[in-house]
């Protein structure tokens, strides 16, 4: 026979955990870039999946089991798609925004490194000034363009960031459950 079970409570990856791993303390974030609104978006982002995922308590470094730090090490627009104008000089039609982080995760109790790796993400953004709820672009490559996506809303570089901070974190939360 099979037998099924639903429930309707929040799942947890806390059972998964190694021994000893039930809280994470997670350091300042250091930006070592003069985009300094990626950096709250970042933390923020961060904190709220970290919860909402029930994967590891946060705590202070004294009662942490890990240690969690990250470096925005890189912000780059990135021409993408040009076009000529009448006088036939090209112009940038579509810009690449690419943030690239550093992250490193490390077990405290076991003086060793889980997790150091570079992570580099992307987002579309176009030079019309329009709110890219409709500027025709799959600003994050989800297969959902403007009104039909959730995230896609505001002003073209500030929606380009705070799209990459996501699937920055979206990573590193895979990162981290994927390193059980």
């Amino acid at each position: 026979f099979l037998f099924f079970i639903s429930s309707c409570g929040n799942y947890s990856f806390k059972g998964s955990l190694p021994d000893g791993i039930d809280s994470i303390s997670i350091y300042p974030i250091v930006n070592n870039t003069s985009e300094y609104t990626l950096t709250n978006l970042l933390n923020d982002n961060l904190n709220k999946e970290l919860t909402n995922q029930n994967i590891l308590d946060i705590v202070d470094v004294y009662s942490s089991d890990t240690s969690f730090e990250m470096i925005i090490e890189s912000v780059q627009d990135n021409s993408n798609i040009y076009i000529a104008n009448e006088n036939l000089y090209e112009t940038v039609q579509q810009w690449k925004l690419v943030v690239r982080v550093k992250i490193n995760w490390y077990n405290i109790n076991s003086n060793s490194v889980i997790i150091d790796k570079n992570i580099e993400e992307w987002a579309l953004y176009d030079n019309s000034g329009i709110d890219v709820s409709a500027d025709g672009i799959d600003n994050d490559s989800d297969g959902l363009i403007d009104s039909n996506d959730s995230d896609e809303y505001g002003s073209a570089r500030e929606a380009a960031l705070r799209i990459t901070s996501q699937k920055i974190i979206n990573r590193i939360i895979n990162e981290l459950i994927s390193n059980w």
